[in-house]
């Protein structure tokens, strides 16, 4: 076996330590509204019908299954909660009752899904569990990460 010396020997240990990402030291975890950001479909559990969630940023741009069922907001989470927290504050909404009104959800994330629960805009109460008899509760997927 032929030994290397010289330029050869630095460029290739140079090359092999760029290559294994040894000099990377941002270890910084990504918090759940980077992880939400991006365009979601969503399926309401016990309903028919696909929608829609985009975050951007903390904006949230809701679309339902049906046309008429539509909401713009804030989403401000709470991730030292157990389960954690998400409130949805509406700014624009198709039932115009529901607007300057918060939506007092839980959230989890897995990989690329994530599920939510929660009540009508107003009502005080936060779901405690994924249990559909409490809330809305919804099944997410990631269609596209603002990440990527």
């Amino acid at each position: 076996m032929k030994k290397l010396s010289g330029p050869v020997a630095v460029a290739l240990v140079i090359t092999t330590v760029l290559m294994s990402g040894c000099n990377s030291t941002d270890d910084t975890p990504i918090s759940d509204i980077e992880k939400l950001q991006g365009t979601w479909v969503v399926w309401e559990l016990g309903r028919e019908g696909e929608a829609k969630l985009i975050f951007s940023g903390n904006s949230i741009d809701f679309k339902g299954a049906h046309p008429q069922e539509w909401f713009k907001g804030n989403a401000v989470l709470n991730e030292e909660s157990t389960p954690r927290q998400i409130d949805f504050t509406i700014s624009e909404c198709a039932i115009p009752d529901h607007v300057g009104k918060t939506s007092k959800a839980i959230y989890k994330l897995e990989g690329n899904t994530s599920t939510l629960a929660g009540p009508r805009p107003g009502d005080e109460s936060r779901p405690s569990s994924f249990d559909p008899s409490g809330a809305r509760v919804f099944r997410c997927e990631l269609q596209s990460s603002d990440q990527e």
